[in-house]
């Protein structure tokens, strides 16, 4: 339960939808969940004018990225697992940060195999909070994959449940300071 200020949600979608772009379904991907339920926003609500979408999927977010690249209304943020060119999407280097207006609100924050914990909370603390602070945004959509976790059998990586846990609280008290409350989470990946 949360206080009457606080408007937060959870999506459990499936398939998961953060491969998926405008017109291409891709890696077990039919529709983008996130990518509509942030247009949408934007469309119906007149209160939510920026979003903010983090990805903490262990794959990166290509469909959600390559949907909004173009937009200043949106910001998005992936950490994810990345080597270069052997990991599924091979996509989310650092030099991707958006393409003309939207130049600037596209970060990605690869990490490598077997990443756990303390790296997924170090780039929260070092880049998601901040950039959500700088950027104001009056409803923050958080791409939830769990493929990540210690022991999943694609991920690589390390993340503990509990890791995800703090998250989320966090995620929560952010969206209170800088969203009216507003936090959606829509499950990605996880095996």
């Amino acid at each position: 339960g949360g206080s009457s200020s606080s408007h937060c949600g959870l999506a459990l979608c499936r398939p998961p939808g953060h491969h998926a772009s405008r017109n291409r379904s891709s890696g077990f991907c039919l529709f983008n969940n996130v990518a509509v339920a942030a247009s949408y926003a934007l469309d119906r609500y007149p209160e939510v004018s920026r979003v903010m979408i983090f990805d903490w999927d262990v794959h990166h977010g290509q469909g959600t990225q390559h949907i909004f690249e173009h937009s200043s209304d949106v910001l998005v943020i992936n950490a994810h697992r990345h080597d270069g060119h052997s990991f599924y999407p091979a996509t989310g280097g650092s030099s991707e940060v958006g393409l003309g207006p939207g130049r600037g609100y596209n970060i990605n924050v690869a990490l490598p195999q077997g990443y756990g914990g303390a790296a997924l909370w170090s780039v929260c603390a070092n880049v998601v909070f901040p950039a959500a602070r700088s950027f104001r945004p009056d409803l923050i959509v958080v791409s939830a994959g769990f493929d990540a976790a210690l022991g999943d059998p694609l991920g690589g990586c390390a993340v503990p449940p509990q890791a995800f846990g703090a998250l989320t609280a966090e995620l929560r008290a952010l969206a209170s300071e800088v969203a009216g409350g507003r936090l959606l989470m829509a499950l990605e990946g996880g095996y």
